[in-house]
């Protein structure tokens, strides 16, 4: 399934002002491809998800997964095409239900009771999915999720949201409170989960170095716009400093642009 944004303005009233978080944002995505978006702290990326995923409204123009116009459509009226994985690793999982029952939640996008989905046969295919990640997690299925570190957290949510197979995979900073190990590790398990499930991927870093190095495609956001697209070989020959010097092309300074070239 494709995604589309057509024109989208969105602005919020803060006092004394209003801020215009997104300005005629169009952009369209693949129903197999990986775009990385990279901007500056205020430039938008989270409020582009919220508003891909439901969780805000457009004050103008039209959002499309598909030839589905659902622009006015809530975020759980969405959830059974959309997954997203945030930044913080306890906001994926439930601490209080086993790693099992988490992935039966995941499962059954929001419909009542787990019992059904934990008959036998699901058990073996979440086991052979927890053994890919190479944690050892399907020896800790009974485990409370809570009791997982951080990584480990953070590796079963991005697995829990490609689990029932969206169109459309979100993926806000995912790795940005992860420590460098981790992150590497959660940033490889999304790679394999994302390529498997061929899912549209929107994912947002301030890391330079990850929004070079993955997806076929990179965004530059600034202040509520889209400076410009980069793919194939225009994409693969840039280094981190070119897309700084990028930045300061479109008028950003070091000082708004505050993005990390690795760790």
């Amino acid at each position: 399934m494709s995604l589309r944004l057509e024109d989208v303005h969105k602005s919020f009233a803060l006092p004394g002002q209003r801020v215009h978080a997104l300005r005629g944002v169009s952009l369209c995505v693949k129903s197999d491809e990986f775009i990385t978006v990279i901007g500056s702290n205020g430039a938008g990326k989270s409020t582009l998800l919220d508003i891909i995923a439901g969780v805000r409204h457009p004050d103008s123009g039209s959002v499309w997964l598909g030839d589905r116009n659902v622009s006015s459509r809530a975020a759980h009226q969405r959830a059974r095409w959309i997954g997203r994985v945030f930044q913080d690793p306890l906001k994926g999982t439930v601490p209080d239900l086993t790693v099992e029952e988490n992935l039966a939640l995941a499962c059954r996008k929001g419909l009542r009771g787990l019992r059904p989905a934990l008959a036998r046969r699901r058990r073996a295919l979440w086991a052979d999915a927890l053994a890919r990640l190479e944690m050892g997690l399907e020896k800790r299925s009974q485990e409370l999720s809570g009791h997982l570190s951080g990584g480990e957290r953070q590796a079963l949510t991005v697995l829990m949201a490609t689990l029932a197979h969206p169109k459309i995979l979100l993926l806000d900073e995912h790795t940005a409170a992860l420590d460098p190990a981790n992150a590497d590790l959660v940033l490889h398990i999304t790679e394999e989960l994302v390529e498997e499930g061929k899912m549209a991927t929107l994912m947002v870093t301030h890391r330079m170095d990850q929004a070079l190095c993955l997806g076929h495609r990179l965004i530059m956001l600034h202040a509520g716009e889209i400076l410009t697209e980069l793919e194939g070989e225009a994409k693969r020959c840039l280094g981190v400093d070119d897309l700084i010097r990028l930045f300061h092309r479109s008028g950003v300074s070091d000082d708004a642009l505050l993005l990390e070239k690795a760790r």
